[in-house]
């Protein structure tokens, strides 16, 4: 389907749900989010006047008049456009505008889904909560709204005005959801401990844990985790105060991470097997030279551990060993809780937590055996 022909099944989509009076995007909107030009997204927008689905008046701008049965050629156009109109669905993709590659991967795979369906999406990036906001009253109601914001705190005035747009909310990410929305996610407290035992029964001695300080549910899981196992008497000593980096990937994390590690390193006691449990690194082949330029070398002088997405390449770097989650599952349970809650709209709303996962590398190294 070419990129007008997505455009305008995408506007007499929203023109079938939406309420009289909801407002269309912006021209200038729609060029950006199609990858159009004005003069085509004006000839679209045209067409759906001369269909009777808009109506636009100077000054004010363009408005829904309210779902309509579009026109057919015949009896057999008639049932094809309403068999399509109790299956299709409109979706918008909420995203926080990131370089993050994981949630690129996670919204693109979605939308191809979901129009291999039959549904139409759109997908719009915001910079903050407010210009959601004010992104959000210039689009009509859709059938439902994916949510994925990264690691940036979503205030309730946001999610009061998705709600106005939609009655079905799924969160990409373990968030603190209301009653009324839906989130599929992870934590990483697990993964910080099955971390932890992998590096104590390799015979590590001193294991630091290196996280974001930056506030948010699945990252906060794996703290707690870490502190509760450093009050046990068999690791105390081993387990290290986490060090937290206040930046956020793709900035200079990893730069910032490998200079708190070299002077954690430097004041803390004398280990002769040393070892680390990182969240948050986007390039393994980049993180991996970062280190050696710091006069470590791995695994021989240190072990580590990458808490990350275990089907995302570009992390592990071809090297490092990883427990964390699939991107791939992450598709398919944002997807699995958007179809349940259409065939389901009474099921109790919540998180759901996606199963860990591991892949082997070669930068732990087997202490236990030179000892």
């Amino acid at each position: 389907m070419g990129e007008i022909s997505k455009l305008q099944s995408y506007l007499r989509s929203v023109a079938m749900a939406a309420e009289e009076g909801d407002r269309l995007p912006t021209v200038r909107q729609l060029m950006r989010d199609f990858s159009l030009s004005q003069q085509v997204v004006q000839r679209a927008l045209n067409d759906l006047k001369a269909e009777g689905l808009v109506d636009a008046q100077v000054g004010r701008g363009t408005f829904f008049i309210g779902g309509r049965t579009l026109p057919a050629a015949g009896p057999r156009a008639a049932t094809a456009k309403r068999d399509q109109e109790t299956t299709q669905r409109s979706v918008i993709m909420l995203r926080r505008s990131s370089k993050n590659l994981r949630g690129r991967v996670v919204l693109e795979s979605l939308q191809r889904r979901l129009n291999d369906d039959g549904h139409v999406t759109l997908d719009v990036g915001y910079s903050d909560p407010e210009h959601a906001k004010q992104v959000l009253q210039t689009l009509p109601r859709f059938d439902a709204c994916v949510v994925q914001n990264s690691f940036d705190i979503m205030p309730v005035d946001m999610i009061a005005a998705i709600r106005r747009k939609t009655d079905t909310i799924i969160v990409d990410g373990a968030w603190l959801v209301g009653t009324d929305i839906d989130a599929v996610g992870f934590e990483w407290g697990q993964s910080v401990e099955a971390a932890v035992h992998r590096l104590v029964s390799s015979g590590h001695d001193r294991i630091h844990y290196i996280t974001t300080a930056s506030f948010f549910l699945a990252n906060e899981m794996g703290l707690h985790r870490w502190r509760n196992l450093r009050e046990r008497a068999d690791l105390g000593s081993v387990l290290q105060p986490e060090i937290k980096i206040e930046r956020l990937p793709p900035q200079d994390y990893e730069e910032v991470a490998v200079s708190a590690l070299r002077e954690a390193i430097s004041q803390g006691p004398n280990a002769k097997s040393p070892a680390i449990v990182i969240w948050g690194i986007d390039d393994g082949v980049r993180f991996k030279g970062l280190l050696e330029q710091d006069g470590l070398a791995i695994p021989s002088d240190l072990s580590v551990i990458l808490l990350g997405r275990t089907d995302l390449d570009p992390e592990a770097g071809g090297f490092f060993d990883m427990i964390g989650y699939r991107v791939a599952d992450q598709v398919d349970g944002v997807y699995n809780r958007l179809i349940e809650r259409w065939q389901k709209r009474k099921e109790p709303y919540g998180l759901r937590l996606l199963p860990m996962t591991e892949r082997p590398g070669s930068s732990v190294g087997d202490h236990a055996a030179q000892k």
